[in-house]
């Protein structure tokens, strides 16, 4: 592999927790909330989690007037953000362009890139740029290894933060006050039988990242997958984490800590390079 920085970096000695914008409550203010917004919002949601409905459908999931949600569908599709097939409504290629533009706009994303075609190559496994946003992880880009294996996950889906490799690092290196805050909003459901939910175990991990400076997912997401993540960090902030990610029966702890985790310390250090001094 070609990268060629050393992980002791200043970069990484001068790192300083810093507070959240999201850590202000002024936005989360119920007062604030514009109830037709959340109408729209919520038939949107509906929209995408039943693959597309009729207006029938839609009345039987939400708790509006045929009438509203009628009103809201068709002023979408005049927009063009939902099509209409017969009786059928779904979301439409609108939104693509929308997502499209959000990561592109994530220097992380447009950097990371070729850094992650290179990782995945290098280790035949799925190697992913996760960031945080609301408290939540999400996927922002992936590359796909020789011996990759698909699952659950995929680019623009979000996940708690606390079961994955990359979510804990992020976690790690937030402020006690914006850890507590995600715990309080997200709660730490189990998902498999090695899920950390006690706050005070995952705390005693957020310890044990910092000071290792990788992190695993140890089939706390899925039974039978395990995963190594690096932090990709700023002098004030954490941009997001990458990580590699495979069949456990494959990546072995011992394979993790003996053959991925330099590689993959490499590759977030020139992540964390290309994002400090970005070339013009």
């Amino acid at each position: 592999m070609s990268f060629a920085t050393s992980r002791n970096t200043p970069l990484r000695k001068h790192f300083v927790a810093r507070r959240h914008p999201t850590d202000m409550t002024t936005g989360d203010d119920p007062k604030r909330r514009v109830k037709t917004t959340d109408t729209v919002l919520e038939i949107l949601n509906a929209l995408q989690s039943l693959n597309g409905a009729t207006l029938a459908e839609l009345t039987g999931e939400l708790k509006f007037a045929k009438s509203t949600i009628h009103s809201h569908l068709a002023t979408l599709e005049s927009n063009e953000y939902v099509l209409r097939s017969g009786d059928e409504y779904e979301l439409s290629l609108k939104f693509l362009e929308h997502g499209m533009f959000v990561k592109n706009n994530r220097a992380i994303a447009r950097m990371g890139g070729p850094i992650l075609e290179e990782l995945a190559a290098e280790t035949g496994e799925v190697a992913w740029i996760i960031v945080e946003e609301h408290g939540k992880a999400v996927y922002l880009d992936k590359a796909m290894g020789e011996r990759a294996v698909q699952t659950h996950a995929s680019i623009g889906g979000r996940a708690r933060l606390h079961h994955l490799a990359t979510g804990k690092l992020i976690l790690a290196y937030l402020s006690e006050e914006r850890v507590e805050e995600i715990i309080d909003r997200h709660g730490l459901p189990k998902l498999t039988p090695n899920t950390i939910t006690d706050p005070n175990e995952l705390r005693a991990e957020l310890d044990r990242i910092r000071e290792e400076g990788i992190a695993l997912n140890n089939k706390e997401t899925v039974d039978g997958v395990r995963a190594i993540g690096a932090p990709v960090l700023g002098q004030e902030t954490i941009h997001g984490a990458i990580s590699v990610s495979g069949p456990a029966n494959r990546l072995t702890v011992d394979r993790c800590h003996e053959e991925v985790k330099p590689t993959l310390l490499e590759a977030a250090n020139e992540l964390e390079l290309k994002l400090q001094y970005p070339q013009n």
